[in-house]
Formats: structure tokens, C-alpha cells, sequence
């Protein structure tokens, strides 16, 4: 233990540990709490908060004997094990949030709140411990320049693993082995710290990190029907009807929809290949292009499942999402079929790619806006005005932009007024199509239902209103007979 590199490679692990896991907690929730600010914030104050009790504490340790330290830290490390193995498995997760729903527990900040305080307050105060306690071993009167070292490489490890993990690690293994890694290097510096390599406890930490393995291998995921993990969804592609019905799901939302044979969706008696609001989209919308001349240049912001202009071979698409991996799974997996030359798909967030379209004046006819998966996945930074601002500038001459939001119909939410207050600001004379079947005189906000916004590029006549004292109808109306 006195060596000073191998004191500052456990800081550097600590700090790597507990930034790690904090950004895995953050992704690892996604699906049952979704991704906003609200609930991401929760996890990092359940992170800070612990983290400055344990240097306290840590601070307070008095040692009373050689090896009291060194125990103190082989401690907290196993422990921290333990809760890590847990918290950061996605099937013991997707376990823990199905059970508190089940007793009635579906607020998602309370839900966030229960999480962190199970699985990330203990582990991350005790694993906070490690600075104080390591500062034993170095000598007094180089405490200032000690002190320097050691935040330095605490920093340097929560720098890497806020790099490392996130771009490195859950890009190309994905999230399950990325939560493995964390859990892996706290095992082996538990092994490096102890003195015996063979004990009972040395055995009980191989044993939970086999557990870790066996919780978190890909045979495990495709078990439940997961074909990939990163950085952006967990993703699952389940099939039915002897495999020629499709569904795609991202973080628990079911993305898109597809069968090789036209099947019914609940009380529509219409038999459809795709869900209910893409149905409509292409009849509507697309369809209605093929027999022109024209070729349309056609944007879809949230590619999914790449359902929207299935069958059209005639106009440019430019598909849209962040996720780089869906084109892959939906070729694969999903559509089973290969994207037609006429469409094009460009991995990168929506607001970067429509600020590159902005400068270069790029035009579209057609913009469909399907990134809103559902109430909890909801971009924050794409339901703002400045989004739809930007959405419209790409918008061609007597364009058309098709949205479609996942809301109530009966307007019982606030999101439901704001989105629709936010898109009337920006598109005028906007129009609100209901999808599905809904109760009318809901008002708990329980029933959901795809909307479709429709706004139309054309130039709004002058006139205002009608009123009594100036009514105009008479030049207004239609004067053809039908």
C-alpha cells in the first residue's frame, strides 16, 4: 500500500467508478422513467449529495490499527459490489420498476427518487470514503501537494468514465457489458487491495461478478427479446404470427409496426401492414405523389422503424435520428429488407442536421416529425418553438409538415395545451387529427392517443374575422357549384 502509483490508480478507479455508474443509472432508467431533465437531475443530486457526506466521513476515520484502513476501503468496496451488481443489471432493473408499478408507484420523479435511494446513495458514500482514507499513507507535511494529486486523478477517472463509457464502451459493446466493466473493476481492485487472494470473500466477489456476467451477456438480452443496447435506446424487436408481424420497440415505446400480412389493430375494422398513423400518413400524404411527375424531397425527423413511405420508390427521403444503429436492425431484423436507393439515412440529432439544412437552403416538400415515442421519452429540446422555427425555414414553398405526438386528445394534460399552444405559435392555421379511439370526456390524462398536427406552407389571407358589423363570406366562400 505504499506504493503512490498504485494509490493514485485506486483513486483514479474510484473516480472512473462512480461517474460511470452514475451515467449507466441515467441510461439504465431511461426506459421506465424516460430522459428529462427532471429524472436525470434526481440521479445526479443522488450522486453529489453522497459523494460530499462520504468525503466528510471519510475525513472523520481514525485508524487503530496498521491494517484498519485497508479493511475500511476493502469494505466499502464490497459493499459498493453488491449494489452496483443489482442496480446496474438491466433485467434485476426491469424486475425492481415492474414491482414498485405493481404496488401503485407510477409517478416517475417518485419512481426516479426510490431507485437512487436503493441502488446509488450507499454505494457511491462509501466508494466517496476512498479519498480521506487513502490520504493516510502519504505523509503531512506534503498534504497540499498531495491533496492536488489526488483530486487530479479522481477527476482524470470521472473524466474517463464520462468519456470512455458513454462514447467508447456503450457505442460499441453496449450498455449490459458497459455496466459489466464498472462492476469488473471494482471486483479487481478488491482483489488487488486484499492480501489474500484466496478467501471466502475473494470467492463471494468472483461468485457476484459471475453473476454480473450471467445477468448482463447478450444470451440474456436476446432472451427478452433485446437486439442491441447503446448509448441512445434499448431496443427490441418481438414477433408475432409466426414471425410476420414485427414490432419495434425503443426504451419500452413501441416505435413501428410492421406485418407481411394486412392485420386489424384493435376496433379498426380496416386491416393495415403498419400502425394506424403511418397508415394514414402514406394514403394521405405520400400516396397521393406516386402519380405525379414531380419528384418530392421528403424529411422524416425519427426514423424508427422506417415504415413511413414503405412502398415508394419514386420521391427522396432523408430519414433522421441520432440512433445510427436502427437502419442496421430494421434491415436486418425489423423490415427484413433492404432501404430502397431513394432513401437515405443520416445518423445525427435533429437540431444539428436542420441547422446544417438551414445554411445550405435545403428544401423539402414533405416533413414528417416522429421522434415522440411516448409520454416518457419525450426530446426535450425538440417539442420548443425555436425547433418548430427552425423545422419550418427547411419547409419548401406550399410544403406540408405532418407531426405526431402521443397526448391527450381530450386535451386533460398540460402537456396536451402547451404543445398545442407551442405549434400554433409557429404554424398558423395548423390542424389537429385524432388517430385512434378516445373518450371524449376524459380528464385524468390516463388515455393516449397519436395526433397528428398538419400544417400546410401557404400564405395566410388578410381579413381577420367575421363579425356581424363586417362580414365578407359572400367574397369568400366558394362560388363553384358542385
Amino acid at each position: 500500500m505504499n506504493n503512490i502509483f498504485f494509490l493514485f490508480f485506486i483513486i483514479f478507479l474510484e473516480g472512473y467508478v462512480v461517474l460511470s455508474a452514475e451515467l449507466l443509472a441515467i441510461r439504465q432508467t431511461v426506459p421506465y422513467v424516460g430522459s428529462g431533465t427532471d429524472t436525470v437531475s434526481i440521479i445526479i443530486a443522488a450522486v453529489l449529495m453522497p459523494l460530499a457526506v462520504g468525503y466528510y466521513a471519510g475525513g472523520q476515520f481514525k485508524k487503530n490499527h496498521k491494517g484498519s484502513v485497508r479493511h475500511a476501503l476493502l469494505r466499502n468496496i464490497l459493499i459498493a459490489i453488491i449494489f452496483f451488481t443489482i442496480g446496474l443489471s438491466h433485467v434485476l432493473i426491469a424486475g425492481f420498476f415492474e414491482a414498485i408499478t405493481a404496488i401503485g408507484i407510477t409517478n416517475r420523479l417518485a419512481m426516479t427518487t426510490i431507485y437512487s435511494l436503493v441502488f446509488l446513495v450507499v454505494p457511491v458514500y462509501l466508494l466517496a470514503q476512498t479519498i480521506p482514507l487513502i490520504s493516510h499513507y502519504f505523509r503531512k507535511e506534503r498534504l497540499s501537494q498531495i491533496t492536488g494529486k489526488m483530486l487530479f486523478f479522481s477527476t482524470t477517472g470521472s473524466f474517463m468514465g464520462a468519456v470512455f463509457s458513454t462514447l467508447i464502451l456503450m457505442a460499441y459493446i453496449g450498455v449490459h457489458h458497459t455496466a459489466l466493466v464498472t462492476i469488473g473493476c471494482l471486483c479487481f481492485l478488491y482483489i488487488l487491495l486484499t492480501k489474500k487472494k484466496i478467501s471466502g470473500t475473494t470467492l463471494f466477489i468472483g461468485l457476484a461478478f459471475m453473476m454480473a456476467v450471467l445477468m448482463n451477456n447478450n444470451a440474456v438480452m436476446q432472451s427478452i427479446g433485446i437486439v442491441e443496447n447503446n448509448q441512445y435506446n434499448t431496443i427490441k424487436v418481438t414477433e408475432r404470427n409466426d414471425g410476420k408481424t414485427r414490432r419495434l420497440s425503443l426504451n419500452n415505446n413501441n416505435s413501428s409496426l410492421y406485418s407481411d400480412v394486412p392485420i386489424q389493430f384493435g376496433t379498426d375494422p380496416t386491416p393495415r401492414t403498419v400502425f394506424v398513423y403511418a397508415d394514414h400518413i402514406n394514403k394521405h400524404f405520400i400516396n397521393p405523389t406516386l402519380d405525379e411527375d414531380k419528384i418530392y424531397e421528403i424529411l422524416v425527423i425519427g426514423a424508427g422503424g422506417f415504415t413511413i413511405g414503405l412502398q415508394d420508390i419514386k420521391n427522396n427521403y432523408d430519414f433522421i435520428d441520432i440512433d445510427k444503429s436502427l437502419k442496421r436492425i430494421s434491415e436486418e431484423l425489423f423490415l427484413k429488407q433492404e432501404l430502397e436507393d431513394n432513401k437515405k439515412f443520416i445518423g445525427m440529432p435533429a437540431r444539428a442536421f436542420l441547422f446544417q439544412k438551414i445554411n445550405e437552403n435545403k428544401k423539402y416538400d414533405l416533413i414528417i416529425i416522429d421522434a415522440y415515442l411516448g409520454a416518457r421519452t419525450i426530446p426535450e429540446h425538440m417539442v420548443t418553438k425555436e425547433f418548430y422555427q427552425s423545422v419550418k425555414k427547411v419547409l419548401a414553398d406550399d410544403g406540408v409538415i405532418v407531426g405526431n405526438f402521443i397526448t391527450s386528445a381530450s386535451f386533460s394534460s398540460k402537456f396536451s395545451h402547451k404543445i398545442d399552444n407551442t405549434l400554433r405559435s409557429v404554424f398558423p392555421l395548423v390542424s389537429r387529427q385524432i388517430m385512434n379511439d378516445y373518450n371524449a370526456w376524459d380528464k385524468n390524462d390516463i388515455q393516449k392517443s397519436n395526433i397528428l398536427y398538419i400544417y400546410h406552407n401557404k400564405a395566410v389571407s388578410e381579413g381577420g374575422i367575421y363579425t356581424d358589423d363586417k362580414n365578407t363570406i359572400y367574397y369568400d366562400k366558394d362560388k363553384r357549384i358542385e
